[in-house]
């Protein structure tokens, strides 16, 4: 089986640049037995993941009105060379990019993943929009339950190709390295991330606990070097004002992020949106971190009793729940152990349940 995933122009399928979808991608290619014939298209870049599967598309903006389009025209003029060649086409999160190259290949087996709230989306915010779809892809693959139920919303009915494929990561814990006084926020520093809730909650507590470091690693966009927005200049520069006690490592490669994560006692996750299912969350768990995070979107579903969920998240009630587990080292541990014992989104599973759902597409769609 051959399949080609089209990732949007937003994201850089490398290893300095990557964010979620690009992560989630290459993590599942890793442990995919697939991994040979799987050919990933998206925006150019000289140092990507697998460079035997990347095909990098330098766009033109101009000539076809958008950076997506022109991915995915030039992804159709490469796919007419090889006209006769049965595959799966996967499409990541632009649902208008996928009613737009279903019309163009209607014989061909498409998949559209969806990492965000479809109703919020270009492509699948009505429901004659996402009727459509259901109607016209092999399949549709949701991040968590919570994004298949926003998908369904108002649609009544039973569909066969409808399917929940959670994020999964390499548990990877080393047990040598000892758990610091560190706490954590690793995440875009937009208002829905929530950054300025962690900021106000360690204003607060910081001066009682001189011994405890507070790190924020992040930028509003994947990639950035420096901070552009005044929303997040006013949050990083609110932070270092706390003094020795905290640091902005700004955005790192997601490999560095989980060296942080190995030393790192507590990860918050202070979301104020209906976060589908971040792989920060996902890290912070396989790291064996207390994870402390809103009871929001997906989030429910993943941390479950296995972190610290918050309703209603704000500063006080953050800085409440972090200064319970700074001076209580048995709860600490224990959410810590939590977090390590029921972890169940090993990546290799994950991967073996996709390759699962790719054959029963394709046995499907040609009758095989």
């Amino acid at each position: 089986m051959k399949i080609d995933i089209i990732l949007p122009y937003k994201e850089i399928f490398s290893e300095e640049s990557a964010s979620a979808v690009s992560l989630t991608v290459k993590n599942s290619i890793e442990f995919s037995k697939f991994k040979k014939n799987i050919y990933v298209y998206g925006q150019h870049t000289s140092k990507p993941f697998y460079k035997n599967n990347f095909i990098g598309i330098k766009t033109n903006k101009l000539l076809h009105f958008s950076n997506n389009l022109s991915i995915i025209k030039n992804y159709l003029k490469l796919r007419q060379k090889k006209v006769n060649e049965r595959k799966l086409i996967e499409i990541h999160n632009r649902p208008y990019l996928f009613n737009f190259i279903s019309k163009h290949l209607p014989d061909e087996p498409i998949a559209l993943y969806y990492h965000n709230d479809a109703t919020t989306m270009k492509g699948s915010k009505s429901i004659k929009e996402r009727m459509n779809i259901i109607k016209n892809a092999a399949a549709i693959i949701f991040v968590s339950k919570f994004i298949k139920n926003q998908f369904l919303k108002d649609i009544k009915g039973n569909y066969k190709n409808l399917y929940v494929l959670p994020n999964g990561i390499k548990k990877k814990f080393n047990h040598k390295i000892k758990k610091q006084k560190l706490i954590l926020f690793v995440g875009r520093l937009v208002e829905e991330k929530g950054i300025h809730i962690f900021v106000k909650a360690i204003e607060k507590i910081y001066k009682q606990f001189p011994d405890w470091k507070f790190l924020v690693i992040g930028a509003s966009k994947a990639g950035q070097i420096k901070l552009k927005t005044n929303y997040e200049k006013n949050n990083i520069n609110s932070l270092l004002l706390l003094g020795n006690q905290a640091k902005y490592l700004g955005f790192i490669p997601n490999y560095k992020v989980k060296e942080v994560m190995q030393k790192s006692s507590i990860l918050v996750v202070p979301s104020v949106w209906d976060d589908p299912f971040p792989l920060t969350a996902l890290e912070g768990l396989a790291s064996g971190q207390a994870v402390v995070a809103s009871e929001r979107g997906g989030l429910p579903e993943m941390i479950r009793d296995n972190g610290i969920l918050i309703k209603g998240i704000n500063e006080n009630k953050l800085a409440i729940k972090l200064k319970d587990l700074i001076i209580n080292d048995k709860k600490l541990l224990y959410y810590q152990n939590k977090a390590l014992d029921n972890f169940e989104y090993d990546q290799s599973n994950i991967s073996k349940k996709q390759d699962i759902i790719r054959e029963k597409i394709i046995k499907n769609f040609f009758n095989l």
